[in-house]
């Protein structure tokens, strides 16, 4: 199989409801008071630090994993996993897809007197200007069973009953990548064979399990990944994957010399590479949430791992969030986002196609040249006034 194809199982299985989200709306939720995102399947934000890109990310993680009932309480830690959703008591967030059915999770009314529904969210239903609060409104409680996860009532609005399942194919657990090299090259359990492949964690943890599964159960995808690592890292002739004494999944290469080096000997270039070469085989999941692709490589692998992204968002939703200009060149006036912060007016997203002057300066710039060139890094002037630049 090519490393462009798709192995069974991949991305959770069926790709027959795919849709990309289209628009995202945020109200009180971290840094952000309210602002909308309109976004495209891969996706970039960028700005100055502390202008609520992370915060995006996060709001869209919380409203993909509450949608799929995936918040667990744990009590010996007395917090909620997989991570705390950041919700004040009058957040909302709203993603819509480019029919007009949408999504709201929404906190309790910070007027509302009756105590019973403290920590309890609101889920509705959203089709073109009609809303449905699910259920005849109930809250529920993070860890029980939502919208997606139970049977429908045949009361309800026919609607409500077709939006709901148009959403249920639609909308996955999200997946938040934030690779760390200490992480990827760590000892790793074993993935069983009934366990979906899987990242550990955000930081890239459990790498050399997802390898050992996808040589296990998609060898040719492995291979794939293998021949194209080569190519990259001449050096590197061979992975290997030997499980050690303690059970766990290693990570090794054989070099062109023909001697063998451990995790702790490779570049963080490679392991960063690998992550994001086995990123699209992941299961259980088509909305990717990418912090700073850039970050460990070197300037000339930025744009391969920008390749490997656009292959996944073709069957995934892929939203990064880069301070890299290299990174906001391999993508198009409309994939990219700026987001601002005003002491004032809060947050605020616009795309790069919409900033005055971006027709004209694409005749000589590429979109990150262009972005670099025309933002001072706090309100990013004079990029957005069309002005020019002292």
């Amino acid at each position: 199989m090519p490393i462009n194809g798709q192995p069974p199982g991949a991305n959770g299985g069926d790709l027959e409801g795919y849709e990309p989200i289209q628009t995202l709306h945020v109200e009180n939720y971290g840094c952000i008071r309210k602002a909308t995102f309109t976004l495209s399947p891969l996706h970039a934000l960028i700005g100055p630090n502390d202008s609520g890109k992370s915060t995006t990310l996060r709001a869209l993680r919380t409203v993909a994993e509450f949608a799929a009932s995936q918040f667990v309480w744990a009590r010996e830690t007395e917090t909620w996993q997989p991570f705390d959703p950041m919700l004040d008591p009058a957040s909302s967030v709203t993603i819509r897809f480019r029919d007009g059915v949408g999504y709201r999770l929404s906190s309790a009314d910070p007027d509302d007197q009756d105590r019973s529904r403290a920590g309890r969210m609101l889920e509705t239903v959203l089709v073109g200007s009609e809303e449905y609060p699910s259920h005849g409104a109930p809250r529920r409680g993070f860890n029980e069973p939502g919208l997606l996860a139970t049977s429908i009532d045949e009361k309800e609005p026919d609607a409500f009953r077709e939006a709901s399942m148009a959403l249920r194919g639609r909308i996955t657990t999200a997946t938040m990548i934030r690779f760390d090299s200490n992480a990827l090259r760590a000892p790793s359990r074993q993935i069983l064979a009934n366990e979906p492949i899987q990242f550990f964690d955000e930081t890239g943890h459990g790498l050399p399990s997802v390898y050992q599964a996808l040589n296990t159960r998609h060898v040719d995808v492995f291979v794939a990944i293998r021949n194209r690592l080569r190519d990259f890292f001449p050096t590197i002739r061979d992975l290997l994957l030997p499980t050690v004494a303690s059970n766990d999944v290693v990570i090794k290469a054989r070099l062109a010399g023909g001697n063998e080096v451990d995790a702790g000997a490779l570049s963080d270039g490679v392991l960063y590479f690998m992550g994001f070469a086995g990123l699209r085989y992941l299961q259980r999941s088509r909305l990717f949430l990418v912090e700073e692709p850039e970050n460990g490589l070197h300037p000339a692998r930025i744009a391969e791992v920008m390749n490997i992204l656009r292959e996944i968002s073709k069957q995934s939703q892929v939203i990064i969030a880069t301070h890299s200009p290299l990174v906001v060149n391999e993508l198009e006036g409309h994939e990219v986002s700026v987001v601002t912060r005003d002491p004032e007016d809060g947050t605020r997203s616009i795309l790069l196609k919409d900033v005055p002057g971006f027709d004209d300066a694409a005749k000589v710039y590429k979109p990150g040249e262009f972005w670099v060139s025309y933002a001072d890094g706090k309100l990013e002037e004079p990029l957005l006034s069309g002005m020019p630049r002292p």
